[in-house]
């Protein structure tokens, strides 16, 4: 098993999120399409017997799931185009997987993204476990346009092969899992946050044809001080937050924080604080209900209160007022 993937599977791996163990093909087509996407299903070899377990675990507009077919299978799918993006994270076995044009073998190490505008075909042997990260099509394509920083969401074409994640990556996948483990609401604003954070990383770190047109980062990352602070500070962005405890947590002085900041971030802690909320108080209000919540109390429960001061804060930072974004997503 595939070591960095090892605690997220071990999360799956529960049978409170067993949603299918059957050796019988409709059942396994029907389940499989339900949790993931519509296909066809063969299984191959002299004498194929189906023993397919799938756990499955929603959240907000992502789902995790596990995947055993138990034998050799070949999948295909049903319709044109699909309403969601597929990344697999092979723990054992092996694939092959075919994506429009291009194809690649998927084994431990060497994931695939299967987006939805193509067709698709897997060809899967009897050993094939695997984690599936099923990603909602409207909302990477309305994430990349807004990084792209275009009002208009279009197509975003991933390399099939996936190119080798941040470990943070997979600990937000992880993060996404325990929060749901400890019945945390999937409207909650962090299990929206850190959905966000899992696709935005997605874009800026998987080769797609959008992919030069993104701005590009060139300052070198921040030392562990510095990034010690940003994840505490990312752990309690909806709490108060004193710099001076946020400081002391990361065994520096408040002076030393502030250089860091600025030396290796190029922004102040309170800017990138506020800069966090501010994405933070986005990504809620593009999910909320308009008819059971308000601006200003999305706002008040990211650290926002003065209500003037946050209102051209969101128009200088995304373009547009905060209640143009309600209801958005």
């Amino acid at each position: 098993m595939n070591g960095p993937l090892s605690p997220l599977a071990d999360v799956l791996f529960k049978e409170r999120h067993l949603l299918l163990a059957s050796h019988d093909l409709d059942e396994v087509v029907d389940g499989c399409t339900r949790a993931l996407r519509p296909h066809r299903l063969s299984v191959h070899g002299r004498s194929p017997e189906l023993a397919t377990r799938l756990f499955h675990l929603p959240i907000g507009t992502i789902s995790l799931n596990r995947l055993q077919y138990g034998c050799a299978v070949s999948v295909e799918p049903v319709v044109p185009e699909e309403d969601n993006f597929l990344v697999t994270l092979p723990l054992s076995g092996a694939a092959r997987f075919s994506y429009g044009e291009t194809t690649s073998d998927v084994i431990p190490g060497r994931g695939a993204i299967v987006s939805p505008y193509r067709n698709f075909r897997f060809e899967i042997d009897g050993a094939f476990d695997q984690v599936i990260l099923r990603l909602d099509r409207r909302r990477v394509e309305t994430m990349c346009a807004a990084l792209l920083g275009v009002e208009k969401p279009q197509p975003v074409h991933f390399d099939l092969a996936l190119k080798e994640m941040p470990t943070f990556w997979l600990r937000l996948l992880e993060s996404v899992a325990h929060l749901s483990e400890h019945q945390v609401s999937k409207h909650s604003r962090i299990s929206t946050h850190i959905e966000d954070l899992v696709i935005e990383t997605l874009i800026l770190c998987q080769p797609h044809h959008l992919a030069s047109d993104l701005p590009h980062e060139t300052r070198a990352p921040p030392p562990l001080n510095i990034r010690r602070a940003m994840e505490h500070m990312r752990a309690h962005l909806t709490d108060p937050i004193r710099l001076d405890d946020v400081a002391r947590q990361c065994g520096l002085s408040l002076r030393s924080l502030q250089i860091g900041f600025q030396r290796h971030v190029g922004l102040s802690p309170s800017v990138w604080l506020r800069s966090e909320r501010l994405d933070g108080v986005r990504a809620t209000l593009r999910a909320a209900d308009p008819g059971s919540a308000t601006v200003t109390e999305i706002a008040l429960q990211w650290g926002f209160f003065h209500m003037g001061e946050f209102a051209s804060q969101y128009r200088k930072r995304f373009g547009k007022t905060p209640s143009s974004d309600l209801g958005g997503m």
